[in-house]
């Protein structure tokens, strides 16, 4: 694990312990060799305190054991640190790892006991948390021709995200997240013992950063097996950030899903099990996306959308049902049931048909809501009389919020399905900020940034639903532009930053620009479970088709910002009269 600096660089780097951990002696002293055994037998003592009862692995940061405390009788699990990154020349280093270690408290991270010394060798003690590793886990189901179900490997992989997310938020990336540092513990409960509850923990918190990224590297490349590091700390100068655990716990994900790790040119998991969530895929993708900046930006991002995808009939499996009839009931039961499925099937309506039914009459009825509440000319006039330039006055009245009836379920399942929704009037930017025709926008700030330039112009962030209106136009389009998605008008939604206005089709019908692609857009909605968040409009990365459409949405932590991220401000009507 790695503190990371302002700029994502790890500080504090470990220098390599010179060839065999050796500590030149003093002048005038005998040298005495360091002692570098590290392998143990059941019933040896460590320390003269702790009985070795089974080795349980060997990684670059040492080689692990389950022991027994002599005096008390408990149990522990204890790591032998390699001499070449822990010997006595680190002795500083070693001490400060652990009292990171010892700090971090939280149920997704194993909690460190004692920091000694055997022979020479530094260990340290961890809980011995009751669970197999989920490499053996993962062996387990593999050889039983088995497959994780999809709310089994969904829930243990937000718990690692929520273990990953209290480390960087004490500024810590962990960088060595494998399967086999993984520890987690299945019950099965309930009447029938059909529903599936783990826990689960990541080893070695705090102690990793005592372990240079090269070391990972070079452990990875002679294991031959999948490649959890990620890419970006394989380079040269390897920078670790959150983005770098994203990825790694993204691969941990896929090989859960699917059973085997991405190894090389790797199908989706949807093409190797058909039976997967229909957005598998864009989570995966975006998860172990190549380049940092296109991966999810913290591990509640990718919390929020396995809960987005898979908070459907997908994640509750049904469970088995003793039969109540008998062969021949069942029998006749068929036959009756065909009999009647002829009869329904010539008589159901169409479901493509009633959507579109539907659709038409909600969008009519906002519209000529619209129409006959429109404000005289006179109205208008004043407005942009007494407001800023480049502002687009949107009167007060209805739209329809969220997915259309014709459109997918998988688009967002955070979303409502056409509801009709109201706004006040406001005026909202022609152009993202700083609402220029021509000008690139100001693009990678804050929330708490872009609310702050906004109130200096006398205005304010738009709400979530104000945004999608001004989006919509008064037809409720699914994109500014029309219902169908075309990368001639917008462009594909989060890309290079293109000066504002230069696209012009990609306008909506209240005439504002670039709202269907171009960047993310902050908004002053915030979620109903968090205050600390804030709901972000248009535009996700590797998904443009989805992300561009009005209606889309995500959330970010305040203080986020990124490349991919601007915003556009709104004013109350009644707003004090703006300077020219």
């Amino acid at each position: 694990m790695c503190r990371t600096g302002p700029q994502g660089q790890c500080c504090g780097s470990v220098p390599k312990a010179p060839s065999g951990g050796a500590v030149r002696a003093p002048r005038g002293e005998e040298r005495q060799p360091v002692a570098t055994r590290l392998e143990f037998s059941r019933g040896e003592v460590l320390a003269q305190k702790y009985e070795v009862v089974d080795q349980l692995d060997e990684s670059p940061l040492g080689v692990t054991y389950r022991a027994k405390h002599l005096k008390s009788g408990s149990y522990v699990r204890l790591t032998l640190l390699t001499p070449s990154i822990a010997g006595p020349e680190h002795k500083e280093q070693i001490v400060a790892a652990f009292r990171t270690a010892k700090s971090l408290d939280h149920p997704n991270l194993c909690k460190v006991g004692e920091l000694g010394e055997h022979n020479g060798v530094a260990f340290y003690t961890f809980e011995d948390f009751d669970g197999s590793t989920l490499r053996e886990l993962l062996q387990e189901y593999r050889i039983n021709g088995k497959s994780f179900a999809v709310k089994e490997a969904a829930q243990i992989c937000v718990q690692i995200l929520e273990g990953l997310s209290e480390l960087h938020q004490q500024g810590l990336a962990l960088r060595a997240l494998r399967p086999e540092y993984v520890l987690v513990n299945i019950r099965w409960t309930g009447p029938r013992r059909q529903t599936f509850v783990a826990q689960t923990k990541i080893t070695g918190v705090g102690l990793w950063d005592l372990v240079p990224t090269q070391l990972l590297a070079e452990d990875e490349f002679t294991r031959g097996e999948a490649q959890y590091l990620a890419p970006e700390l394989k380079s040269f100068d390897p920078i670790p950030t959150p983005r770098s655990d994203v990825y790694s716990t993204g691969v941990i994900f896929y090989e859960m899903l699917v059973g085997q790790a991405p190894v090389g040119t790797f199908q989706l998991p949807k093409v190797r099990r058909p039976d997967l969530p229909a957005h598998v895929n864009d989570v995966v993708e975006l998860a172990m996306a190549q380049a940092p900046d296109d991966r999810y930006p913290t591990p509640q991002d990718f919390i929020n959308d396995i809960q987005r995808t898979f908070q459907d009939a997908n994640l509750h499996d049904e469970l088995p049902q003793r039969p109540l009839v008998t062969p021949i009931g069942w029998g006749l039961a068929l036959v009756l049931v065909v009999f009647i499925g002829v009869i329904l099937f010539n008589l159901r309506p169409d479901p493509r048909r009633l959507a579109e039914t539907a659709d038409a009459q909600i969008r009519k009825e906002v519209f000529d809501e619209i129409q006959a509440s429109q404000p005289p000319p006179e109205t208008y006039k004043e407005m942009y009389a007494r407001h800023p330039q480049n502002m687009v006055f949107i009167p007060a009245g209805p739209f329809v919020a969220g997915r259309l009836h014709t459109e997918s379920d998988n688009v967002s399942l955070s979303e409502p399905t056409a509801e009709k929704r109201y706004t006040e009037g406001f005026l909202i930017d022609v152009f993202e900020y700083p609402n220029l025709e021509k000008a690139v926008p100001r693009f990678e700030v804050s929330f708490s940034e872009a609310k702050g330039l906004c109130e200096e112009q006398g205005k304010r962030l738009c709400t979530a639903d104000e945004w999608e209106r001004a989006c919509k136009g008064p037809r409720s389009l699914v994109y500014s532009y029309g219902d169908t998605f075309d990368p001639d008008f917008c462009g594909l939604g989060v890309e290079d930053p293109y000066p504002s206005g230069t696209k012009p089709q990609c306008k909506s019908e209240w005439g504002v620009f670039d709202i269907s692609g171009g960047f993310r857009e902050w908004t002053s909605t915030t979620p109903a479970n968090s205050k600390s968040r804030a709901l972000v409009r248009g535009g996700l990365k590797s998904h443009p088709e989805k992300g561009t459409r009005c209606a889309m949405s995500t959330d970010e932590s305040m203080g986020f910002s990124d490349k991919s991220i601007s915003f556009r401000c709104c004013r109350d009507p009644d707003a004090p009269e703006a300077e020219k």
